[in-house]
């Protein structure tokens, strides 16, 4: 096997130096997909990868239409999508999963993989690579959509290699997503550190990041050099007029139109077995249900000097896109929404059913995609069971209310309990089917 590596190695290095550099950038698409009537869908799949042995240099990711038109929110929401490549020996990142590595993602903040001049993402002629994404629908017709990825390409030139590491603030063995409780109090915060232990002797060159709506700000901090904040990939939300916040029906709270990305040719030294702390915070003050807080962190091995706290790089560059942004997350309310008697999304201002006084234990059913009873009233203290009825899964969603709740998505009689400890009103929906099964609960003191 040695053999084999450096017979490859010597080919590698003649083909790199009998003839110049190539840069090419291939264009792929995913599967097309239906969206329409505001489902949501969760595309995985296995993707082209470019045929060629060289690196990658840059992705970036959108919707397009099968006649390649971009499409916008008014239609389908690229909520995330995030591409793997197959490996049998993936970097030590429980984030990613068994014997595939997370290379790059992004989500509504719209990010491309940038790394600086001189390095690159090893690519393999054969490599499988397989794309995870999730789509919202935002209208009532039918758009027949695919994720199309363009991938840079530099060939017949070595650079170094860098490895990705898929790092949560709410820790890589745990769920990708987590609540925000909202009870924290006015202008409060939400903060999670996961400890993440470097695998080997490294300098970080680039770093992306993906975060929800209330997010507040995301670092990545150094304990053992007096808690050094090293970088951030802090949130910016569009302005008012934004469409992420003019775009009907609002199904969810809008997420940070960008996120700072960091970059440095000469990259910070962190050393094999070093803890980071990568720390995520949100808004405490009002609830956010399934967050996320994550780093991209793509890195170069590189033998560490003597010095256990080197200077941070003089080069080293926070990348904002170029237009109008806030930094505070803005307080947004998501309402249940219904169609009207001609079709067009409207907001459930005044909930029009009835409602029913339920007892402690109580069922409320998802049966014959409604929940049953629609709108119910409980005591504060009280517990709720849903029993999911259907065998098409559902799921309850929080819009809007004094504290979170929710549940996963279930089927075929399967159930969840939740205490609903503070009095108020709250509005639930399930995600999968946001126009026709909503639910309101009147908690009593």
């Amino acid at each position: 096997m040695w053999r084999s590596a450096v017979l490859a190695g010597v080919l590698w290095a003649v083909m790199t130096s009998a003839a110049p550099a190539e840069q090419r950038t291939f264009v792929y698409k995913s599967a097309p997909l239906t969206m329409g009537q505001f489902n949501v869908e969760f595309p995985r799949e296995w993707v082209k990868a470019p045929p060629r042995d060289g690196y990658i240099v840059g992705m970036s990711a959108r919707l397009v239409d099968t006649r390649g038109r971009a499409v916008t929110i008014n239609d389908v929401m690229l909520h995330h999508v995030v591409f793997f490549r197959r490996r049998p020996d993936p970097a030590a990142s429980a984030c990613s999963g068994k014997h595939r590595e997370a290379f790059y993602g992004t989500g509504e903040e719209n990010q491309t993989l940038q790394l600086p001049p001189g390095y690159g993402y090893r690519l393999r002629r054969g490599d499988r690579w397989r794309m995870n994404a999730m789509l919202m629908s935002h209208g009532a017709r039918s758009v027949r959509v695919r994720v199309e990825y363009r991938v840079t390409v530099v060939t017949r030139r070595r650079l170094q290699g860098v490895v990705p590491f898929w790092v949560r603030a709410n820790g890589c063995g745990s769920s990708t997503s987590y609540p925000v409780w909202g009870d924290g109090g006015s202008a409060s915060t939400d903060t999670r550190t996961f400890a993440w232990k470097v695998p080997f002797d490294a300098r970080i060159v680039a770093v992306g990041g993906h975060l929800h709506g209330g997010s507040k700000d995301m670092w990545l901090s150094q304990p053992a050099c007096a808690g050094r904040r090293l970088l951030d990939t802090a949130p910016r939300y569009g302005m008012p007029d934004h469409p992420y916040y003019t775009t009907r029906p609002l199904l969810h709270e809008p997420g940070p139109i960008d996120t700072r990305y960091f970059v440095s040719k000469t990259g910070i030294q962190v050393r094999r077995d070093e803890v980071l702390s990568l720390t995520g915070a949100y808004d405490d003050a009002i609830p956010h249900p399934r967050v996320m807080a994550i780093m991209h962190i793509y890195v170069v091995p590189h033998a560490a000097g003597k010095d256990p706290c080197p200077a941070l790089p003089a080069d080293a560059r926070a990348l904002v896109k170029p237009v109008p942004t806030r930094t505070e997350p803005p307080v947004v309310r998501v309402p249940l929404n219904m169609l009207d008697t001609n079709g067009v999304p409207q907001p459930v201002l005044d909930p029009p059913w009835p409602a029913v006084a339920l007892g402690e234990g109580a069922i409320v059913s998802l049966r014959n995609s409604a929940f049953i009873p629609e709108r119910v009233v409980l005591r504060a203290g009280g517990s709720l069971t849903w029993r999911f009825d259907d065998k098409v899964p559902h799921n309850v969603t929080f819009a809007n209310g004094p504290r979170l709740t929710g549940s996963p998505t279930l089927s075929a009689g399967r159930s969840f309990t939740f205490r609903f400890a503070v009095p108020g009103r709250y509005e639930l929906f399930c995600y999968l089917h946001p126009m026709t099964m909503h639910h309101v609960i009147d908690v009593e003191s």
